[in-house]
């Protein structure tokens, strides 16, 4: 006895279909949760070290020859 797969799958789909339909309605929608951040973040800075000379001191070893 051969099955008529394109009537199976007609009847299927269309009780999927109300099932989903139905489920949809019955369902509340909730917003998602999303970040305000777009794209990557900055790169990272380490802060000043307290203890560290200016980069425009001058260098006492560097002046002697």
């Amino acid at each position: 006895m051969r099955m008529p797969v394109l009537a199976y799958f007609l009847v299927m789909g269309m009780i999927l279909f109300g099932g989903l339909a139905l489920a949809s309605g019955q369902l509340e929608s909730k917003p998602l949760a999303v970040s305000q951040r777009i794209g990557v973040p900055a790169p990272f800075k380490a802060p000043q070290d307290a203890n560290r000379s200016p980069v425009n001191a001058v260098d006492p070893a560097a002046t002697t020859k």
